[in-house]
């Protein structure tokens, strides 16, 4: 909606760059979470090494997708669409990192029953 909202305002073209722009990172956020929190309980050193692979894997991933809609897009949008997918990469980092944190207070939170 506020991406929408965006680039409605800048009086641009809600186009399917946009719409691909969000279900990317949605989903890519979602199987990273979901990859990395199922580590979290157990085994701390694991999930540290499952979080900054999943931050190098959606980088690359994520530069990769970057270019290739640059290449796709007409010049004059391509300053806006480059605007747009830093603000999205940086809001769903935000979100995955206040979520793992989250997650790893809640699991170090539990009492450890080894001792």
């Amino acid at each position: 909606m506020i991406t929408w909202c965006g680039v409605h305002f800048t009086g641009r073209k809600f186009t399917w760059h946009y719409v691909f722009l969000l279900a990317y990172f949605t989903a890519v956020t979602l199987v990273l979470l979901a990859w990395q929190e199922r580590r979290a309980a157990t085994d701390m050193k694991g999930f540290i090494r499952r979080f900054m692979l999943g931050m190098v894997i959606k980088l690359l991933g994520s530069m990769i997708v970057l270019l290739l809609l640059l290449r796709l897009e007409p010049k004059e949008v391509t300053k806006q669409l480059g605007l747009v997918f830093t603000l999205l990469y940086v809001a769903f980092l935000i979100f995955t990192t206040l979520r793992l944190t989250m997650v790893v207070r809640r699991a170090s939170d539990v009492p450890n029953n080894e001792s």
